[in-house]
């Protein structure tokens, strides 16, 4: 299952820091929402794009 996940800054403004495309699982698995949010955090920090206490994740809708 594929989705599409931005970063955003905890200072709340609204412009997207960073997007991610993120696929986990297959087509015939139902993954929760926060697995994608929690995975693209995860790539962010990796990355050096902030911390789990400046950014969070939200997936498009």
């Amino acid at each position: 299952m594929k989705r599409i996940v931005d970063i955003f800054t905890k200072d709340w403004a609204s412009e997207i820091a960073w997007t991610y495309v993120i696929n986990l699982g297959d087509e015939h698995v139902a993954l929760d929402i926060d697995a994608f949010e929690n995975e693209a955090l995860r790539m962010a920090t990796d990355e050096g794009k902030g911390t789990p206490e400046t950014i969070f994740a939200k997936v498009r809708e």
